[in-house]
């Protein structure tokens, strides 16, 4: 590092306490300007993060910027460190324990910062930028924030972290791989495990796998592997088995969920029933559109030709709204000519649990131009005994497809009259009809003993 500002003022190397293991060697040698390392516990990613930090800051009046997914985060986990690896003797004044910034005599500044608000992120630009935990942070970070502010400067990015299920962090890692495939030299990935930290002892590594309990947390944790059910709620969706061409028919009788949102998306599904198989073949999402704009979005986007037969929003378009002059939601869709419309429960345990038997069914089939609901379908995690989300907050989509299960429920979950009665009056009369033969009682007479018994071995609970 220069110490000095001035250009021909004497220059003073300070070295580095750090030493880079052979695999930290090999990433460090990889000329490419943006770098992914999956790696597990304890490999050393984190160390090597701090050694390329300190690398960046040396050119004079460099900017870095060390991002975790909490400021808590970054005082926690690296902010005591860059204090002690720093000479004081390089610093330009005392370090910033408030802000997280420190500065350095030949005019280079290292900021830590949380990235849970991103609009503390719209300043100077930086010269390189560091993504601890990537997984943690939020998509839109990087991809509205960090990379257009990395533009002025051509600037690296290093991004370090352990996977957590199949979130943002596999789709970059997912079009770095594709660009690599394509020719492209600006992403390297490295994939690198527990077993690759030469200092750790290969028994204690052991014994830490021994005394894991679950072998997916083991894989994703230790080994840094993509585990689809590591909290995740559909633990069984996966491309192969619920990602496919699903077209729509002009036979077909089809129906559209909506999800309503003004600060968040606005989402709705289209789909139907085929086979016993809820197909989704249409997905829409977008938020901060009033809902008379957004019913006609989606009418727009349903061709004429398409048999919309029944419509349903979510519970909160009931409610009124006081910039829609006192109307409801659901009202502004209803006079757009979303119709026939219903208004869906607010208890969606039940529509949740049909949703994961259709999954384990493998009777949930998503046509692959749904790709914001697939994204949403693979990070659905359980986050409290209560309450479920995704790990960017948006599930919109989802909710639009447990609104389309309230509509085909009785199509989906009654094999005895799948695919009988199409009207609703049909289907009502077939209903009244099941229940009035549940309810009758027969009898039957012993005729050795005269005792007269019921046969309740077709009632609905195997009791009168």
């Amino acid at each position: 590092m220069n110490l000095l500002e001035s250009s021909t003022a004497p220059s003073k190397i300070f070295r580095i306490p750090l030493k880079l293991t052979p695999e930290q060697k090999i990433i460090d040698d990889s000329p490419a300007r943006f770098k992914i390392i999956r790696a597990g516990r304890k490999f050393g990613k984190t160390t090597y993060a701090l050694y390329r930090t300190l690398r960046w800051l040396g050119p004079p009046n460099s900017r870095v910027w060390f991002l975790c997914a909490t400021y808590k985060q970054a005082k926690l986990i690296a902010w005591q460190e860059f204090k002690r690896l720093i000479p004081h003797e390089a610093m330009k004044k005392k370090p910033n324990d408030t802000d997280l910034v420190i500065q350095l005599k030949n005019g280079s500044e290292l900021y830590l910062m949380g990235t849970d608000e991103m609009d503390t992120l719209r300043g100077p630009a930086p010269t390189a930028v560091i993504f601890e935990e990537v997984a943690q942070h939020k998509r839109e970070v990087w991809h509205e924030v960090i990379r257009p502010n990395l533009v002025p400067h051509k600037a690296p990015a290093l991004f370090i972290g352990t996977p957590k299920g199949f979130n943002w962090m596999k789709d970059l890692e997912d079009n770095a791989r594709l660009s690599i495939l394509q020719g492209g030299d600006e992403w390297a990935v490295f994939h690198k495990t527990i077993y690759d930290n030469p200092i750790l002892d290969v028994k204690e590594i052991e014994q830490a796998k021994r005394d894991c309990d679950n072998d997916a947390v083991w894989r994703q944790e230790y080994l840094a592997e993509y585990e689809s059910n590591v909290g995740r709620v559909f633990s069984q969706f996966s491309d192969l088995r619920h990602i496919a061409d699903v077209k729509p028919s002009k036979t077909m009788n089809a129906a559209r969920s909506i999800d309503w949102g003004m600060r968040d998306d606005t989402a709705c599904v289209w789909g139907y029933v085929q086979n016993g198989k809820l197909m989704i073949y249409r997905e829409y999402a977008e938020a901060n559109l009033p809902a008379s704009t957004q019913a006609q979005i989606i009418l727009g986007k349903t061709p004429g030709e398409e048999r919309i037969e029944r419509n349903i929003i979510g519970h909160d378009a009931a409610k009124q709204d006081s910039e829609m002059r006192g109307l409801t939601v659901a009202w502004h869709f209803t006079n757009a000519g979303v119709r026939p419309l219903r208004t869906g429960s607010k208890d969606k345990k039940a529509n949740r649990a049909m949703l994961q038997q259709l999954v384990n069914e493998d009777r949930l089939l998503i046509d692959k131009s749904c790709q914001k609901l697939r994204r949403q379908m693979l990070a659905y995690e359980w986050k409290d005994t209560a309450m479920e989300k995704t790990e960017d907050g948006n599930d919109d989509l989802v909710d639009a497809l447990h609104g389309i299960l309230e509509l085909f429920q009785y199509d989906l979950f009654n094999p005895r009259i799948l695919n009988k009665p199409k009207t609703l009056i049909e289907m009502y009369e077939a209903t009244r009809q099941e229940k009035k033969k549940q309810a009758i009682r027969k009898f039957s007479v012993d005729e050795d003993s005269a005792v007269q018994t019921l046969d309740v071995e077709n009632s609905a609970a195997g009791y009168i």
